[in-house]
C-alpha cells in the first residue's frame, strides 16, 4: 500500500500558496487563494467571507452557517471523498486538481469520519462498499462481531484497557537462561533504581533469594517501606503495613520508555530487567498513579457501520437452504473449457488449456488437456473433461488448477511452457459445489517464471482482479444440479470416518524396532523426502503416532489418499482427537504445502493452546503472510490473529504494518483490505487517531525521500538544504512530531531535530531522523551514557526500486533475516551460550521502503579504519581495529570489550555462515563503543552471493580477517596460535550445533516465506541452503567436522577477504 504520489497530482509538492476552485451550492464557482497548510474550517471562513461579499458573488444571501455545509473533492484515486475533519490541511487532501465542491452533508456524520480515517490508513472502504459477493459482505459482519467482543473485553474495567494499551513485555520462559543465572549467582544481589513523581530515587537491592518471587507489587512494597522508613521515621513493622496499602495503587514503568509492568508476574520475567542482567546495567524504573495511567487510556468507542445493519436485516429474512448432500452424488467429475480470449500467442506455435484436481501440491488425478491450436486461432474447444474422481469423493479443501501452456519449436525440439493460469476453489464459502459458466479472468506468466510447471496448485485461487477489458480470459462451465450441491457437515463426515475405522483392521502390535523407525521419520525436517514406504508405516500405525508420537503428523498427511472420500473422513476423525503438536510443527502445517482446512484450523488450535504473546509477536512475519494460503476469506487463522492483536496494542501495532506491506500482492489485496479493515474497527474511533498519525508521518517522509531522488542534479549541501526546508514548514513539523515510533510501540517520537537529520551516502540516500524523548521519566537516569542514549532516537528510512544494480530493495528481506537471527540469539541463550548478538529493529512498512533502528555508539569497520590511516584503510594494516576497541576501553574495560567482541563475532560468524549472508564488505560490519560487532544490510542471502565478471566475490564461508583475529588475541601478533583464538574456535562449533537442534525451525520459517516475492526466496532450492549449512542429513559428529572444515577455510582464506576488502575501500575513497 504505497503512499500517495504527492500533494498535488503530478506535484510532490504544492506551491506554498495556490488557488483553489469552489463550486457553491448556490452554483457560484469563486476561486480562493489558500496556503498549502491551512486546515478546512480555516479555508471554509476564507471562503465564506467571499461569498458574502455581494458586491463580489451573488446569491451569497442564500447560504446558511458554514457549519452546515462540508467539502467534497475528487482525489488522486479518481474516488469523490467528503472530508468531514476539517482539521485536516489543504495539502493532505490528494486532490486530483485543486476543485472543491461545497455541499450538504449526507447520512451519519460519525460513521463518514470515521470511514474517512480509515480511507486516510489505506482501507479502501468505499471500494469495499460497493462489493456485493456475499462472501465478503459476510466476512466483514463476522469479523465485526470479533472486533465487538474484543472492544467489550477491553472495556469490561480499566485494568483489562491497562492491559491492552500497556501489555506487558515478558519472556515467554519464566526460567532464566543459564548465561544470566550464572551472572546472577556470581554478583548475588541485583540493584534496581526506582523514582516516584513525588517521592526521592531510591536504589532498592534484589537478593539472591528474591529473584524467583519478587512481583512488581513486591517492589512497590519494598519502595514504599524505605519512604516510610526514611521519610516519616515509622517502625518497620508499620511501614511494611502501610506500605502493603500502597501496592495496587501504583504501577512500575520502565525511565524513558513506554513500556509498564502491568502484569503479576516475577520481576525477573520481564525482557527489560533480563537485557539489563545481560548488559550489566542498573535498571530504572518510575512509580506512577496506576489510576493516573488508566484514566489517560482513551475509551475504544465501537461504531456498527450501515452495511452490517444491512446485513443483519437481510439475515433474519433469510430461508434455509434446501441442497443436494455431496455423498450422494456418484458421478465422475466434469467440467466444459470453451475458450480463451485476449490471451497474447503471437510468439507461440501452438497452445492448449491443461486442468487438474489439487489438494495443496497433490494431484487427486490425472491431469486432462484439451487438444493444440494454432497461435493465429481465437479457440472455442467446448471440450468437455471428465476426470477419474467421483464429485462425493472431492475433498472440500480441493481447486480446480487451470493453465494455458504454450508450445514453440526451437532446434527441432518442442518447449512447453505455462502462458497464463488461474485457480478455483471447488467449494464456495458456503461448503456449495461450484456450478454453471465462469468467466475468468487470467493471471500472466512472463517467460522464464516457472519453466518446469504446467499448472500453479501452490498459488492463491481466484481470477485475476485487474479492471481491464481486454485482460486474457478463459472460460469453463462446470454442472449444474437441480439443486445446490452442498459438502456434508463434519458430524456426517466423522459419522463416515467412524464407519471405515471399525471396518479396519487394528494395529500390528508396536515393536521397539518399528518405534524407532516411527520417530526417525517424523524427526525429519521439513524439506526431507518421504519415502512411500515411510508413509504408510506411519499411516498403519496412525494411532500410536496419535497418543505417542503427535509430531509425526506432517509426515503422516504423505499417506491420506486425499482423493477417497473415506479415507480422508477416517483422518478427520482421527485429527479430532490428536493432542497438541509443538510450535515448529504446528507452524510447518500452515505452510503453503498444507491446503487441507482442518488440519490449517487443527494447527491454529495448537498455536493459540502454546503461544505466550512474546512467541506470538516472534513468529507474526510468517503468520500474516500463511494468510495467502487460506481458501477462504473467514479463517481460524484469520480469527486467530485479530483477536490476539485487538487484545494486545504491540502485536496490534505490528500486525498494522504487516498487512499494509501484504497488501502489495495483487492476488490478496482484496483479502488483506478488508482484515486491515476489520483490525482498525476493532481498535475503535480513538485508537484510530494514533494510527493516522503514524501513516501520515510516514506519507510525509516518503514525499521527502521522493523529492530527493528526483533532485539528482543537486549536490549534497544543496539536497541537505531542501531535506531541512521541507521538514520545517509547518504541516511537516505537525506530522512528523510527538508519534510512537514504527519500529516500537513503547518508544516515543518527540520534537524532530531538523539539524541534526540528513541524508545518508548510500546508493538510496536514506534519510537519517534524530527526535527527542518527550518521555518526562528520562530525567530519573543517572547514567549519564544511558541517559544519553534514551534522550534521543534515530531512525533510517529506506526507499529505493530495487533497480540498482547488486540490490534488491526489499526491506522485508532485512526483516526476516534479523528475526531469525534474534530467534537465533534467544536459542544460544537457552543453550547457555552468551553471543550478545545486536539484532536491531527493522520493520518494511510497503513497498521498497520501510525504517531501520540506529544503533548508537557504533561505527563501520571501515570507518574505523579510514579515521586511522590510509595503511589500514586499503587492507594493509590489520592493527587498528584492535587499537580502537583499545582506546575506547581504557582499563579493567578493555578486557570486557574484548570478550564482548568475541562473543559477538563467534555469533555473527555462525549466524551469516548458516544463513549464506553475502556482501561482506567492512561497511556492513560495525562495532559500538563496547566491542560487540554486528552486521548490518542484509540484502543478499541463502548463498545468493554477489559476482564480478562471473565469478563470486565471496570465496570463504564467513568473515574472519586478521583485523578480527588480532582482537580475539588481545593484540597478539600471532592470532591464530594464541589460546583465545583455539577458545573462540570452539565456542563458534558449540555456537553451530546449538542452531542445529533447532534447524526444523529456522527452515519451516523461510518455507512459510516462499511465496512473498522475495527476490532470493522463490522456491524450495532456495531454503535447501539451510539444510547444506546445518547438515541435517549428518549426525553431530560429522556436521562438526563440517562446520570445522568451513571455520578453517574462513581463516585460511582471509586474504582472499581482504583483498575484497581493498577493491571496496579503493572504490570508496
Amino acid at each position: 500500500m504505497p503512499p500517495s504520489s504527492g500533494e498535488l497530482w503530478g506535484y510532490s509538492f504544492m506551491p506554498d500558496s495556490s488557488t483553489v476552485y469552489c463550486l457553491m451550492p448556490t452554483g457560484i464557482l469563486i476561486p480562493l487563494v489558500a496556503r498549502r497548510d491551512k486546515p478546512l474550517f480555516k479555508l471554509k471562513d476564507d471562503l465564506w467571507k467571499l461569498a458574502k461579499n455581494a458586491q463580489e458573488y451573488p446569491f451569497g444571501h442564500m447560504l446558511g452557517e458554514p457549519s452546515q455545509y462540508i467539502f467534497q473533492g475528487i482525489t488522486q484515486d479518481g474516488a469523490h471523498e467528503d472530508f468531514y475533519d476539517e482539521t485536516r490541511r489543504f495539502c493532505d487532501l490528494r486532490l486530483l486538481e485543486p476543485y472543491l465542491q461545497v455541499r450538504e452533508p449526507h447520512g451519519n456524520k460519525d460513521e463518514e469520519m470515521f470511514n474517512q480515517s480509515l480511507s486516510a490508513i489505506g482501507v479502501q472502504v468505499r471500494k469495499l462498499d460497493e462489493m456485493r459477493d456475499p462472501e465478503v459482505v459476510d466476512f466483514r459482519v463476522s469479523m465485526l462481531r470479533i472486533c465487538k467482543k474484543a472492544i467489550d473485553f477491553r472495556e469490561l474495567n480499566p485494568n483489562a484497557r491497562l492491559q491492552f494499551m500497556h501489555p506487558a513485555d515478558l519472556d515467554s520462559s519464566p526460567q532464566l537462561a543459564p548465561n544470566l543465572h550464572e551472572k546472577i549467582a556470581k554478583s548475588r544481589e541485583m540493584t534496581v533504581s526506582v523514582s516516584g513523581m513525588d517521592n526521592p530515587t531510591l536504589d532498592i537491592t534484589i537478593t539472591k533469594d528474591e529473584y524467583n518471587n519478587l512481583y512488581p507489587e513486591g517492589l512497590i512494597v519494598k519502595v514504599w517501606q524505605r519512604t516510610y522508613n526514611q521519610v516519616y521515621r515509622m517502625t518497620d513493622t508499620k511501614s511494611l503495613h502501610s506500605a502493603q496499602q500502597q501496592r495496587d495503587k501504583y504501577l512500575l514503568k520502565v525511565a524513558g520508555k513506554e513500556m509498564y509492568f502491568t502484569a503479576s508476574k516475577p520481576l525477573f520475567q520481564y525482557r527489560y530487567i533480563r537485557s539489563c542482567i545481560a548488559k550489566d546495567m542498573k535498571p530504572y524504573l518510575v512509580m506512577l498513579s496506576r489510576e493516573a495511567v488508566s484514566a489517560a487510556i482513551p475509551v475504544s468507542g465501537h461504531l456498527e457501520p450501515m452495511y452490517a445493519r444491512r446485513a443483519g436485516a437481510s439475515q433474519e429474512a433469510g430461508a434455509p437452504r434446501d441442497s443436494i448432500d455431496l455423498f450422494t452424488v456418484s458421478d465422475p467429475f466434469r467440467m466444459t473449457v470453451c475458450g480463451v480470449q485476449y490471451l497474447n500467442v503471437s510468439h507461440v506455435d501452438r497452445f492448449y488449456v491443461k486442468v487438474g484436481l489439487y489438494l495443496g501440491a497433490t494431484a487427486l488425478c490425472q491431469l486432462e488437456e484439451t487438444q493444440p491450436v494454432s497461435g493465429d486461432q481465437v479457440p472455442r474447444w467446448n471440450k468437455t473433461i471428465e476426470f477419474e474422481t467421483l464429485v462425493q469423493d472431492l475433498p472440500l479443501s480441493g481447486r480446480l488448477c487451470m493453465g494455458v501452456v504454450g508450445v514453440s519449436k526451437r532446434k527441432k525440439k518442442e518447449e512447453h511452457f505455462l502462458l497464463a493460469w488461474v485457480n478455483l476453489a471447488l467449494f464456495d464459502y458456503r461448503r456449495q459445489l461450484l456450478s454453471g459458466k465462469k468467466k475468468l479472468t487470467l493471471w500472466p506468466v512472463s517467460k522464464g517464471d516457472y519453466p518446469n510447471e504446467k499448472l500453479c496448485p501452490l498459488k492463491p485461487v481466484g481470477p485475476n482482479p485487474v479492471q481491464d477489458q481486454n485482460v486474457a480470459w478463459l472460460e469453463v462451465e462446470l454442472p449444474s444440479y437441480l439443486k445446490p450441491v452442498e459438502f456434508p457437515s463434519d458430524q456426517r463426515v466423522y459419522e463416515l470416518g467412524a464407519l471405515v475405522e471399525e471396518r479396519s483392521p487394528p494395529e500390528l502390535k508396536i515393536t521397539g524396532l518399528i518405534s524407532e523407525k516411527i520417530r526417525e521419520v517424523a524427526g525429519r525436517d521439513p524439506l526431507s523426502d518421504i519415502a512411500m514406504q515411510d508413509a504408510e508405516l506411519l499411516s498403519c500405525y496412525r494411532r500410536y503416532c496419535c497418543s505417542q508420537v503427535p509430531n509425526a503428523l506432517p509426515k503422516l498427511l504423505d499417506a491420506v489418499k486425499w482423493e477417497s472420500r473415506t479415507d480422508v473422513a477416517r483422518f478427520h476423525l482421527l485429527l479430532r482427537d490428536w493432542p497438541c503438536v509443538n510450535v515448529e510443527v504446528a507452524l510447518e502445517l500452515l505452510s503453503c504445502n498444507h491446503k487441507d482446512q482442518k488440519v490449517r484450523d487443527f494447527a491454529v488450535r495448537c498455536l493459540n493452546e502454546l503461544l505466550t504473546d512474546d512467541k506470538l509477536s516472534q513468529y507474526l512475519i510468517q503468520l500474516v503472510h500463511a494468510l495467502h494460503h487460506e481458501l477462504h476469506l473467514d479463517n481460524e487463522l484469520t480469527r486467530f490473529i485479530l483477536d490476539r492483536a485487538l487484545r494486545n496494542k504491540n502485536i496490534g501495532h505490528f500486525l498494522f504494518w504487516h498487512l499494509r506491506t501484504e497488501y502489495q500482492s495483487a492476488s490478496t489485496s482484496q483479502r488483506f483490505d478488508l482484515i486491515l479493515e476489520a483490525f482498525c474497527r476493532g481498535l475503535g474511533k480513538e485508537h484510530i487517531k494514533t494510527l493516522n498519525k503514524k501513516v501520515q508521518c510516514l506519507d510525509k517522509i516518503f514525499r521527502i525521500s521522493q523529492s530527493l531522488k528526483d533532485r539528482k542534479e543537486d549536490g549534497p549541501k544543496e539536497r541537505h538544504r531542501h531535506l531541512c526546508e521541507r521538514m520545517k514548514e509547518t504541516d511537516y513539523l505537525e506530522s512528523l512530531q510527538n508519534i510512537p515510533s514504527p519500529l516500537s510501540p513503547q518508544v516515543l517520537l518527540g520534537e524532530i531535530l531538523v539539524d541534526e537529520s540528513r541524508i545518508m551516502e548510500s546508493a538510496r540516500r536514506p534519510l537519517w531522523l534524530m527526535w527527542t524523548n518527550p518521555d518526562q521519566t528520562v530525567q530519573h537516569i543517572d547514567d549519564q551514557l544511558i541517559r544519553a542514549q534514551v534522550e534521543k532516537n534515530a531512525i533510517i528510512f529506506k526507499y529505493g526500486d530495487g533497480t540498482m544494480a547488486g540490490t534488491t530493495g526489499d526491506l522485508r528481506q532485512d526483516m526476516l533475516t534479523l528475526q531469525v537471527i534474534k530467534i537465533m540469539d534467544h536459542t544460544w541463550d537457552q543453550e547457555g551460550l552468551d553471543l550478545r548478538m545486536m539484532p536491531y529493529s527493522c520493520l518494511a512498512t510497503g513497498s521498497m521502503m520501510g525504517m531501520i533502528e540506529v544503533v548508537r555508539n557504533a561505527k563501520t569497520v571501515y570507518r574505523i579504519q579510514r579515521e586511522a590511516s590510509k595503511l589500514a584503510a586499503i587492507q594493509v594494516d590489520s592493527s587498528q581495529l584492535h587499537k580502537w576497541i583499545r582506546d575506547q576501553n581504557q582499563g579493567a574495560l578493555y578486557d570486557a570489550a574484548v570478550d564482548t567482541f568475541t562473543r559477538s563475532c563467534a555469533g555473527y560468524c555462525v549466524a551469516t555462515f548458516v544463513l549464506g549472508i553475502g556482501d561482506r564488505h567492512p561497511d556492513n560490519i560495525m562495532v559500538n563503543h563496547r566491542g560487540q560487532i554486528f552486521h548490518i544490510d542484509f540484502g543478499h542471502f541463502l548463498g545468493h552471493f554477489k559476482k564480478k565478471f562471473g565469478i563470486s566475490r565471496e570465496r570463504v564461508p564467513f568473515v574472519l580477517t586478521d583485523d578480527f583475529l588480532r582482537v580475539i588475541a588481545g593484540g597478539a601478533d600471532n592470532p591464530k596460535k594464541s589460546k583465545a583464538f583455539q577458545a573462540f574456535q570452539e565456542l563458534c562449533g558449540k555456537a553451530y550445533l546449538a542452531l542445529r537442534k533447532h534447524s526444523h525451525l529456522f527452515i519451516t520459517l523461510f518455507t512459510m516465506m516462499l511465496s512473498t516475492g522475495i527476490t532470493e526466496l522463490q522456491c524450495a532450492e532456495d531454503v535447501n541452503y539451510l539444510r547444506k549449512t546445518l547438515q541435517v542429513e549428518s549426525d553431530e559428529k560429522d556436521a562438526l567436522q563440517y562446520f570445522q572444515n568451513q571455520f578453517n577455510e574462513a581463516y585460511g582464506g582471509a586474504w582472499t577477504t581482504k583483498l575484497d576488502w581493498f577493491f571496496h575501500s579503493v572504490k570508496h575513497m
